[in-house]
């Protein structure tokens, strides 16, 4: 995204939800993924402080400190078995009946996406909270049209687990479409964390031809392929067929004694990396 682009936020959506199954040193296991409910407004707010310290009568040192996420969801009325469990409550399917009371305490991981003036989406993971029980307020019926809705509070603290990639807990993943660095088409399916986010394959940068002159007067001509992404491999052709399909790998720089198209691709085995463009290049002799 580049720095000049500037957004307001005008859109919440895909209020989901999934328990947090395991939460220690060893792993951060989550289960199904399950929808929430249409949300409205999604606010936030989160616990911090910071405290000057002071050394020869002035601040040296600013002490600070990051605490809770409150999140204030307002969402259409949940359906009896989302709120029985977000709650930790009873549902008696038999009855369709929610049993109001004693609860147990369970974590739940929450995602969502907000929309851009521009268009584009920022999905959201955050991974360990608690559902407080919904406020609810409900009036009689009148002439007009005003009805009311159901509000939420999940409170959002970090994981105990230690996530490989960083090797530090988190309390949430943030992925902004506008950076074109994620297929989104799955976010939803599972609990995306910084272990099993997996970002779009960077490509293979592109053959260079040297020398850069398309011309040469000499009985031969020596050309050079070069990638500038460490450990690629070029492939390449004198007959103008598919340097993927029938290229010579290249090793060293190579003679040509006449005009010649020479086509040449890179890729980078063993590497999540996509291959390069082919691309062309056509020497020409000339007399002099």
């Amino acid at each position: 995204m580049a720095a000049s682009t500037i957004f307001e936020y005008r859109g919440v959506d895909n209020l989901v939800y999934a328990p947090v199954l395991e939460d220690t040193k060893d792993s951060f296991v989550t289960g199904t993924v399950k929808s929430l409910s249409p949300v409205a407004e999604i606010g936030r707010t989160t616990e911090n402080s910071s405290e000057s310290h002071y050394y020869d009568n002035k601040p040296m040192i600013v002490i600070s400190s990051v605490g809770a996420d409150e999140l204030t969801l307002t969402v259409a009325p949940l359906d009896l078995p989302t709120y029985a469990e977000i709650t930790g409550q009873i549902y008696d399917s038999e009855t369709g009946s929610l049993i109001e009371g004693e609860r147990t305490n369970q974590y739940f991981a929450i995602g969502y996406r907000t929309k851009g003036t521009d268009g584009k989406y920022r999905y959201v993971w955050r991974y360990k909270g608690q559902f407080g029980i919904p406020d609810e307020s409900n009036q009689t019926e009148n002439d007009g049209t005003d009805t009311t809705n159901t509000e939420l509070t999940w409170t959002g603290v970090n994981t105990v687990y230690k996530f490989e990639k960083y090797n530090k807990s988190a309390k949430a993943l943030v992925c902004d479409e506008r950076y074109g660095s994620v297929n989104f088409e799955t976010f939803f399916d599972e609990v995306k964390t910084p272990d099993n986010l997996v970002g779009i394959k960077s490509k293979v940068k592109n053959p260079i031809f040297y020398p850069t002159l398309e011309t040469f007067t000499s009985n031969t001509l020596k050309v050079s392929l070069v990638s500038e992404t460490p450990g690629a491999t070029i492939s390449y052709t004198t007959d103008e067929s598919n340097p993927l399909t029938s290229g010579t790998t290249y090793t060293e720089p190579f003679e040509i004694t006449g005009t010649t198209t020479i086509k040449a691709v890179a890729q980078a085995v063993g590497q999540e990396m996509t291959i390069s463009d082919i691309v062309t290049k056509t020497y020409r002799r000339t007399i002099a």
